[in-house]
């Protein structure tokens, strides 16, 4: 049996690879308090920095709500008006399944992996 101490906490770290901001977010996404630190992170490492680009690496994100989705949305219009662009990769099959249900799948780009996703931004 499954106990909610069982599921693993929402994890995030910040990597820089070619001139791109790669947020790797990891366990589960779905209370203010976590996208209160998600917020915080994107700031700190987002302000000051124009036309930054952002890959948001979600392979081992296991769940997200609507909370996180309006995180994801947030993050991409505040990079967008900053002349950048976020990609999203390696989405788990119910994370995809969130986006697809929502449309968003059609606003935000999704690659398989980091790697694609910076191949993408190169080009």
């Amino acid at each position: 049996m499954t106990t909610t101490t069982d599921r693993p906490p929402f994890g995030l770290s910040v990597s820089d690879r070619d001139g791109a901001k790669v947020f790797h977010l990891k366990g589960r996404l779905m209370d203010q308090q976590q996208a209160d630190h998600l917020m915080q992170v994107l700031d700190d490492n987002l302000t000051g920095n124009d036309r930054t680009n952002v890959v948001l690496d979600m392979n081992e994100l296991l769940y997200m709500n609507s909370t996180g989705l309006n995180i994801m949305i947030s993050v991409l219009t505040r990079t967008r008006k900053a002349g950048g662009e976020v990609l999203l990769s390696g989405l788990s099959t119910g994370v995809r399944q969130l986006f697809i249900v929502t449309k968003l799948d059609t606003v935000f780009p999704i690659t398989a992996s980091v790697d694609e996703a910076l191949a993408k931004l190169r080009a």
